[in-house]
């Protein structure tokens, strides 16, 4: 049996409820009441549109607000890789909502090859043109977090701390040396797992640029193929792009930060979870709204459409 996307079962219930309203009950609703329901749906639809772009606006503030606090900031010796330890969860929490967000993509991409809701290919377009963006964003905010991560630093392993006569010289171990190598384990986590990404999204744009490829030989319709060179074309120039990401990322930090000691990352760390729990209902709310969008907005277009079949405007 068909599975579907679990966003969309809300839009199908929605459909059918308009469906069943036009042709199931007796008498058929008339042109005023289909004019009166279009008025209706179209106010609920700007309302939820509105929503939806004030939420996600207060998303991004605080996410701006967060990277860059965190950019700035390094670990000492006191705070040892507390600081680090939270730029490595903030790098993988926002590679989770890319993951979020190519799934609402990919889910859309479907709608377009094949269509379960009424809406138009251009409201399609739009939507995915923004996960597009987000996800560019994300990716973004996952490199400047690593660019700000402590590099490499040539530090002997034991340092003199004097004579003992007879004996020669003491030494002791290089609590420098130490350090760079707690903090260096960190960015090198992490820039594995980001170039690790960065791979995996290569190949992926690569399989989705030969398959465009091939439907534009295959496609007949000049506004067809016109549609498809120019999605080929963008995909080409994001795997370009996250080639050269995967280089830069291999290249020592230059980014200005400074050291913080353990009482100061300890607050940061906790202001970090109260503001992530917020992010994390925010999110689940923003989604929950675009959900119902994409079903009222489905049925806003069904009973145009119902409008339109009797004459209506």
């Amino acid at each position: 049996m068909t599975r579907f996307p679990r966003f969309l079962l809300p839009a199908f219930a929605l459909v059918a409820g308009i469906t069943s309203t036009l042709h199931a009950q007796a008498p058929a609703p008339t042109a005023d009441q289909l004019k009166s329901w279009v008025a209706i749906r179209q106010q609920r639809v700007d309302l939820l549109r509105d929503e939806i772009k004030q939420s996600d606006a207060r998303i991004e503030a605080r996410l701006d607000v967060i990277i860059g606090s965190l950019q700035t900031v390094a670990d000492s010796k006191d705070s040892r890789t507390k600081v680090a330890r939270m730029k490595e969860e903030t790098g993988q929490r926002l590679a989770k909502t890319i993951g979020y967000y190519n799934q609402k993509r990919a889910a859309l991409k479907e709608e377009l090859r094949t269509p379960r809701l009424q809406l138009t290919p251009d409201e399609k377009r739009r939507m995915i043109a923004i996960f597009d963006a987000r996800i560019e964003k994300r990716t973004q905010q996952i490199l400047a977090l690593n660019k700000s991560m402590p590099s490499h630093e040539d530090h002997e392993r034991y340092r003199a701390v004097g004579s003992s006569g007879w004996y020669g010289t003491e030494y002791e171990r290089n609590t420098e040396f130490e350090q760079n190598r707690r903090m260096t384990a960190h960015s090198n986590t992490q820039r594995d797992a980001i170039v690790k990404q960065l791979e995996a999204s290569i190949a992926r744009l690569g399989i989705q640029s030969r398959t465009l490829k091939t439907q534009i030989a295959g496609a007949t319709d000049p506004l067809s193929r016109k549609t498809l060179a120019e999605e080929q074309a963008k995909t080409d120039a994001l795997i370009a792009a996250r080639r050269q990401q995967k280089l830069e990322i291999l290249k020592p930090s230059a980014t200005a930060t400074h050291t913080v000691a353990l009482k100061e990352a300890l607050d940061m760390d906790k202001a970090l979870q109260t503001a992530v729990n917020d992010l994390r209902r925010d999110i689940t709310t923003l989604f929950e709204r675009y959900n119902t969008f994409l079903g009222e907005l489905s049925t806003l277009h069904a009973t145009e459409a119902a409008l339109a079949a009797k004459g209506g405007h």
